[in-house]
């Protein structure tokens, strides 16, 4: 055999070894089962937390009439339960320098 020939051969048995080497579980525990224990604890939770205003629970209602199609403008419904009322934060168009 030439030696070209014993290069390609042995070539061919290393990629296979390593082939082989990469396609090997590794370090995985024997007992390494799927995430049974999981099931039903996706997704967000059902309550909401304290801190939220009430309205936030009727923008959530409102959205969920919008995705079942009893709500046509879901703006128009979100506006009316969250607008109307600037709130603290919100600029009211008046000069804050002015009020000191």
């Amino acid at each position: 055999m030439s030696r070209t020939k014993l290069a390609a051969i042995a070539l061919a048995a290393l990629l296979a070894v390593t082939g082989v080497a990469a396609a090997a579980p590794g370090n995985a525990p024997a007992d390494a089962g799927s995430n049974d224990g999981a099931v039903g604890q996706a997704g967000p939770p059902s309550e909401l937390p304290d801190p939220v205003p009430d309205f936030v629970g009727d923008i959530h209602d409102q959205i969920s009439s919008f995705i079942d199609g009893n709500v046509e403008n879901l703006g128009e419904a979100v506006s009316g339960i969250a607008g109307g009322d600037a709130g603290d934060g919100a600029d009211d168009g008046t000069d804050d320098a002015a009020d000191a």
